[in-house]
């Protein structure tokens, strides 16, 4: 492809940076040509010709900045940004509309929606690049606005707030918990006992949600000092059969034990263990099978959780865990803050054993904790 002199030179007066941009056209000429200008300006650029590909390939690009058509087939410019606010509603994507509409009401409309800025057509490289690079800079900004007071809280205290948190939470599962387990007592029926069912599911998991983030700020401050002790086989059975209990899938639950203790700070490894099985159970039907080996020794232990692999959890994704990143399958986005893989991570290393994970070839997964005392 031959590039203007033009572009080339627009490309020059940019500098270097690994942004990410999603550019939505549906003119083939016009997309190609911003796409490669931005691609000249160092951007690392993905293109769709309407909201449905859009959509598609937001799930996996994860972008820093779209820009984007209004009038398109399928899924204009506007239903777009709808969907997007819907599906990813604490996203931070800067979204620029590029339209031939220049009225007041379709600003009114695009603002009202969400949209950062309008470049209207036609427009100059020169126009696009400015308004590119003015939004990146008001958005760095911001974001060290937000990393300065999220410094500043993180000086301050926020074991207090969290702890009455836990005991309003508290008293909700031990009132559902009593209800539930007096259910042909009082009586209750099938649909009152179902909705006290999803109370307490809702009240663990944010429970969980809770107590993730208090250890990870804990680890991240290095208040948190591991209390190394043997901890009974027993111990272990007990965590992984109460998660299962509680998501009613006993009968799934297939258990393997060999050795009677492991040397560990048994609370971090309950954290481990819950949160794998939580997982195995979460994305797993009922009748599916969950089982855990688990082999203690005085030289070495290993404890391996194998499940189906039914949302296609990868080596690759299992590289790419950091703190609050959401997996997702398609478009549709795992529940979860998206910190208890990344908090396993960081106890492995705090404590002292591997953790790792494999696809095996009967599409089924593996978790393996490794350790060597």
């Amino acid at each position: 492809m031959i590039y203007s002199p033009y572009i080339i030179a627009c490309s020059m007066k940019s500098i270097k940076n690994n942004r990410k941009i999603l550019v939505l056209e549906d003119d083939t000429h016009i997309r190609n040509n911003v796409v490669e200008f931005l691609m000249l300006n160092d951007y690392d650029v993905a293109s769709a010709e309407n909201g449905v590909q859009g959509l598609i390939t937001y799930a996996t690009f994860k972008p820093d900045l779209i820009i984007c058509d209004i009038m398109m087939p399928e899924m204009d410019g506007y239903t777009f940004l709808e969907e997007l606010q819907k599906r990813y509603p604490l996203n931070f994507t800067i979204f620029i509309f590029l339209t031939a509409k220049n009225s007041a009401a379709d600003h009114r409309k695009g603002m009202y929606l969400g949209a950062d800025d309008y470049i209207v057509k036609p427009f100059t490289f020169n126009d696009l690049l400015n308004a590119i690079e003015t939004r990146f800079a008001k958005s760095d900004l911001r974001r060290e606005s937000i990393e300065k007071a999220a410094e500043k809280m993180k000086q301050q205290s926020y074991s207090t707030p969290f702890h009455e948190f836990n005991t309003c939470l508290n008293g909700i599962l031990t009132g559902s918990q009593f209800l539930m387990g007096n259910a042909e007592k009082l009586p209750l029926d099938i649909e009152t006992q179902s909705i006290l069912d999803v109370i307490k599911r809702s009240g663990l998991r944010l429970s969980r949600a809770i107590n993730n983030f208090i250890l990870s700020k804990e680890l991240e401050s290095k208040t948190y000092f591991p209390f190394i002790e043997d901890v009974p086989a027993t111990y272990l059975v007990n965590s992984i059969v109460n998660v299962a209990s509680d998501h009613h899938r006993s009968e799934d639950l297939n258990l393997l034990v060999e050795g009677l203790s492991i040397k560990t700070d048994k609370f971090l490894l309950k954290r481990v263990l819950d949160e794998l099985t939580e997982n195995a159970f979460k994305f797993t039907q009922k009748g599916d099978a969950v089982n855990w080996n688990i082999f203690l020794s005085p030289e070495t232990s290993s404890l391996e959780i194998v499940y189906p692999n039914k949302f296609r959890f990868s080596n690759e994704k299992f590289e790419q865990i950091t703190a609050y990143n959401q997996f997702t399958i398609g478009t549709q986005v795992l529940e979860g803050l998206g910190l208890g893989l990344f908090l396993s991570q960081k106890i492995s290393e705090l404590v002292g054993f591997a953790l790792s994970f494999k696809e095996l070839n009967n599409n089924q997964l593996c978790f393996k904790i490794t350790l060597t005392n």
